[in-house]
Parts: C-alpha cells; sequence; structure tokens
C-alpha cells in the first residue's frame, strides 16, 4: 500500500527552477501540484546525493517503441493540475520549468 508524505510547497521567484526540495523519505513517485504557468513545459530533477548539495538530473523512462531507448518524463502544463512522476528512488528533486518563470509556487508530495 502506497504511503502518503507530507505536502512540501517551494517558491520560484524568477527563473526556471525551483530551490532544492526535501521530500523528507526516499520516494519511488511524487506528485507534483502546479499553478497555471506562464508556457512551457514541467519536469523533475533528482539528486545524486543523500543531500541537497549534489547534481541535479533530469528524469527519463524507457519507452517500449523500437525508436530511441527513452525519453524525459514531462507534462505540458499552462493550467494548474496535478502530474504524478515516478522518480525510482529519490530524496531531493527540483521542479524544472521550460520557460522562466515569476512567484510561482509549487507544492509537491512524496509517494514511498
Amino acid at each position: 500500500m502506497a504511503r502518503f508524505l507530507n505536502v512540501v510547497s517551494s517558491t520560484i521567484t524568477s527563473g526556471t527552477s525551483t530551490s532544492d526540495i526535501d521530500l523528507g523519505a526516499v520516494c519511488s513517485r511524487v506528485l507534483v501540484m502546479n499553478p497555471a504557468i506562464t508556457s512551457g513545459t514541467i519536469t523533475v530533477h533528482v539528486s545524486d546525493s543523500d543531500s541537497t548539495s549534489g547534481t541535479y538530473y533530469p528524469l527519463y523512462h524507457t519507452k517500449g517503441e523500437a525508436t530511441g531507448d527513452s525519453e524525459t518524463a514531462t507534462t505540458a502544463a499552462e493550467t494548474s493540475k496535478g502530474v504524478v512522476f515516478d522518480i525510482g528512488a529519490a530524496r531531493y528533486i527540483k521542479v524544472v520549468f521550460g520557460a522562466s518563470q515569476t512567484a510561482k509556487t509549487v507544492k509537491v508530495r512524496g509517494i514511498i
């Protein structure tokens, strides 16, 4: 049975990325509840470390088609919506936007 962690908020004041987000435990999935954004896409980057000081990498997932072996895990989101991303086994993430944003608060909830 899935266990849902507390909601964590992160505000992006300008630019294309939230600050480091600590989900509170290693999670296999994360629910990203994003506000309406200016334009672009939303993706999740995961840390290679057990702290926020790591390097962050974009998520990819394997594809079932013969062309290419992976693709970025992303969603287009110009309206408010919640999206679940498979993040493997990560605790520290960043939410990254495809276009610069101002004064947006993103809420995330880790799923174990």
